[in-house]
């Protein structure tokens, strides 16, 4: 039986939302994770959720305490993680509503707890940051009920919590990235620490600043729609990766 963890951002998932709350301590070595924790068994795995921002949410990116989510997962026994991002698209043929399988990130966050280990002794291999078996099981289960998320993108995360300058969506563009979001890291690397590989499930709400319709503003009322409409299709592709859902 496979544990898998399940990281929600802005917006649960019914998935999760459906199981009981843990009478587990959210105390660590690292501090408080964030909660309330939900696991139980599905079809013929575990799945322990747990809601990145807290619920009701009350942590913006950079407050988000990474090392205690990840180190109570493993303490409860997941062996993988997949993880939900609501990001900006900067590739323009990436729209809202679609659903991306990132697999490379480019990190611009400051002031974050990045590892465990304090002492800087201990150096993991980051080459590939999202997992390709589980990025290649999670698009073959897509596929299985008719949904077609991207297959790779290269995730810039920013410090937030506000928005980008348009400015600095070229400055990631030139670097090469696909999508901005403010949550991927530390906590990719941070579950690479740990042995846990990640499935990425981003979710584009917006274009990123500059690159929609009215270059001078971003739509936040629409971005809060698209937001619930991809939420919905994160939603089918996990339960169809956990074989929850066959189409």
């Amino acid at each position: 039986m496979t544990a898998t963890a399940l990281i929600t951002g802005s917006g649960g998932l019914p998935l999760i939302d459906a199981l009981p709350v843990t009478d587990r301590s959210l105390k660590t070595p690292y501090g408080p994770a964030a909660g309330p924790v939900r696991a139980g068994n599905l079809g013929a795995g575990r799945l322990i959720g747990l809601p990145r921002h807290g619920e009701p949410r009350g942590l913006a990116p950079h407050a988000v305490n990474y090392r205690a989510n990840l180190w109570l997962l493993k303490q409860m026994g997941a062996e993988r993680v997949a993880a939900t991002y609501t990001v900006g698209s900067i590739d323009p043929g990436l729209v809202p509503g679609d659903l991306v399988l990132p697999h490379q990130v480019i990190d611009y966050t400051w002031g974050r707890a990045h590892t465990f280990d304090e002492s800087g002794g201990r150096h993991v291999d980051f080459t590939e940051p999202f997992d390709a078996g589980l990025r290649l099981a999670a698009a073959e289960a897509a596929e299985r009920i008719g949904l077609r998320p991207a297959l790779g993108g290269v995730y810039g995360c920013t410090q937030g919590p506000r928005l980008e300058t348009a400015a600095e969506i070229d400055r990631l563009e030139r670097d090469g990235c696909t999508l901005v979001g403010m949550t991927a890291m530390p906590e990719v690397g941070l579950a690479r620490e740990l042995g846990l590989p990640v499935l990425g499930v981003c979710i584009v709400v917006n274009p990123a600043a500059g690159r929609g319709p009215d270059p001078t503003r971003i739509d936040l009322a629409a971005l809060e729609k698209d937001r619930a409409a991809g939420l919905a299709g994160a939603g089918r592709l996990i339960a169809a990766l956990l074989g929850l859902e066959s189409g």
